[in-house]
């Protein structure tokens, strides 16, 4: 009895850390913040509401214990199952889209009852599931994390937790003549494609600032939400990632993720690095066939026919003579020299051309600006794409810091305790 109550004590003591700090690392508001919000305000994500809602659904999740009488074995394929609905659920969504879309029906609620019906019979189904679903892979990564020496006595401090969500927004705000996050805003979910667009319009408008409205895969908040859809692989890399942030929230590094872009793009980093090598590891041991190095034709009866067109696509993509990331790349130097020369309208003209120039290539990307610069300059965990010479080099040190380290817990034990960009580069020269 008394090592379950320490275990438990341990438990509830890291909940408590992490949402404690969790909630001071929510974006601060200065007065630039409170003129975003003046617009951005009805359509805010209410980060404090979530976390008390979702940690109530694990203590009810975590008091049943059902994941414990679910054999490891069982449990993957159920997960397996469990994405397949998911899946069928986004397909449903589609082809109810295609319905009101398509201009040769002509009574296109008649046409919909039938899609409408299996739509909900399939999100049921899925609501079912998920909760056990997300027990059966936060114990797995738990299982990979101990293997990996990142526990403490077995459990993960924080513990992994995760909820899982339909869809995530978040608002990025950058200035006009730097590429550079100045704020960083989770929305409601199931935003419109005309509230996306009427938001971006009347902050650039009135603020004269570079607006955009992304959608994200996975939240750093605790429990860590997590949007559904991606497949097996993308699914655990994403909740490792927000796991890894979690960890490192209780600590310096995560504490001053909002300091400067440096330290954002720091932690963005650190956190894809080990988050990759947690969901190869939780691959290898509960899901071989979706290992990078279990590809035997044998096994491919286990993924989905969506997942196997997508690692068919995907592979075409990248012997295709198109390179996306090294385009990407491209762009993003040309435009940070025409910022740098003031050419602040010229380099938005050149950054919608690219955008259709990767509209024909097949990449459908909606807005091409700073902000979008800005969002995804901070993941420099893999070499080139869209990241600046300043920030590619920062990427290649702490590549560079891991590779010499013995262990991904040696390095993440060595740059939890890092909370200056400068100490990265003393680090990686020793």
């Amino acid at each position: 009895m008394m090592k379950k109550f320490s275990r438990w004590l341990r438990v509830v003591l890291a909940l408590f850390l992490v949402i404690l700090f969790v909630a001071r690392s929510a974006p601060n508001l200065a007065e630039q913040r409170e003129r975003v919000r003046a617009y951005s305000r009805p359509f805010e994500f209410e980060y404090l509401s979530w976390m008390t809602r979702a940690m109530g659904n694990k203590f009810g999740q975590f008091s049943l214990g059902a994941e414990r009488y679910v054999p490891s074995t069982d449990g993957s394929q159920f997960l397996i199952e469990y994405l397949e609905v998911v899946n069928e659920v986004f397909e449903l969504e589609r082809d109810l889209q295609d319905i009101y879309s398509d201009p040769s029906i002509t009574d296109p609620e008649r046409e919909a009852k039938t899609v409408e019906a299996d739509l909900a019979e399939k999100r049921a189904q899925r609501q079912n599931l998920t909760p056990l679903a997300e027990e059966v892979l936060q114990g797995q990564i738990n299982a990979a994390l101990a293997e990996l020496g990142i526990t403490v006595g077995g459990q993960a401090i924080p513990p992994v937790l995760y909820q899982a969500v339909h869809k995530s927004y978040a608002l990025i705000i950058s200035p006009r003549d730097e590429i550079r996050t100045d704020i960083n805003l989770m929305l409601i979910p199931n935003l419109t494609l005309e509230e996306i667009t009427g938001l971006e319009n009347d902050l650039e408008s009135n603020l004269d600032v570079s607006a955009l409205v992304v959608r994200v895969g996975g939240v750093g908040t605790y429990p860590a939400m997590i949007v559904e859809g991606g497949g097996l692989p993308w699914l655990v890399h994403v909740v490792s990632h927000e796991w890894v942030h979690n960890y490192l929230t209780i600590r310096p590094l995560g504490m001053r993720y909002y300091a400067n872009p440096s330290m954002t793009a720091i932690n963005e980093t650190v956190a894809d690095l080990a988050s990759y090598e947690v969901r190869d590891a939780v691959l290898e041991r509960f899901y071989p066939a979706y290992a990078s190095t279990s590809p035997a034709p044998q096994e491919e009866k286990s993924f989905t026919e969506t997942e196997k067109f997508m690692r068919a696509f995907w592979e075409m993509r990248q012997d295709h003579l198109f390179d996306f990331r090294h385009e990407m790349h491209k762009t993003r130097v040309v435009v940070d020299h025409m910022l740098a020369d003031g050419q602040v309208e010229e380099a938005e003209a050149y950054m919608e051309e690219r955008r259709a120039f990767f509209w024909e290539h097949g990449y459908r990307i909606r807005k091409l600006n700073q902000a979008y610069f800005a969002f995804h300059g901070s993941y420099a965990a893999r070499p080139g794409g869209a990241v600046s010479g300043s920030t590619n080099t920062l990427g290649n040190n702490i590549r560079g810091l891991r590779d010499e380290m013995p262990s991904l817990a040696a390095f993440m034990r060595k740059v939890a305790w890092i909370w200056r960009a400068e100490q990265f580069d003393r680090a990686f020269e020793e």
